[in-house]
């Protein structure tokens, strides 16, 4: 099946923004965008539309789109938060989840395709996996926006499941300090 215009360009723009081609705070319009890539602005449009639904760009009516980043120094901030907050998550699923419920997370090992929306990844769907564990919905809503942010920069672009399996067995065995350990290499940060 060929794949739709607008979601070429969605690739392209988000490469591009994620290569560093756009500066953070720079604007696109869908007239400049439609002009690079020799399209009309409705493909442009809707991949615009899209990059800005999941926080890569921010839309501002009659001006366009400003590049949506984080710094390093941000980036870092989020993995600090995270790594509080998962390790919480580990405490309590460690207590109440039953070893189906920690296995389930282990959906990664049916393969499937890399999604490009930060909210789809695997590293996504695992880390707030992991929250919902917890059975306290308060974490899992908490978590949700920082590891999309998270997982919008190069750091989780690949999942490590290595990391995940280790998690999850120690998990399993009810070793809190073990899991908590090897969830905190997979929460790394970019410049320490």
């Amino acid at each position: 099946m060929k794949e739709k215009l607008s979601t070429m360009i969605y690739k392209e723009i988000r490469k591009d923004i994620l290569d560093g081609a756009y500066s953070t705070r720079d604007f696109l319009s869908e007239s400049q965008m439609a002009k690079k890539y020799g399209v009309s602005k409705a493909p442009v449009k809707e991949a615009l539309h899209a990059l800005a639904d999941q926080g890569y760009l921010v839309g501002y009516p009659r001006r366009g789109y400003m590049v949506n980043l984080y710094t390093e120094e941000e980036i870092d901030k989020i993995q600090e938060i995270r790594r509080v907050l998962e390790a919480l998550c580990v405490r309590h699923a460690i207590a109440s989840a039953s070893d189906e419920e920690i296995e389930s997370l282990r959906f990664y090992r049916n393969g499937g395709e890399k999604e490009l929306d930060p909210r789809e990844t695997v590293n996504f769907r695992f880390h707030i996996g992991l929250a919902r564990l917890s059975k306290n919905e308060f974490l899992a809503e908490t978590l949700t926006p920082l590891v999309s942010r998270a997982s919008m920069s190069k750091i989780d672009l690949i999942a490590d499941t290595e990391h995940f399996d280790k998690i999850l067995d120690a998990m399993l065995a009810r070793d809190e300090k073990k899991a908590i350990f090897y969830l905190e290499e997979d929460i790394r940060y970019l410049k320490k």
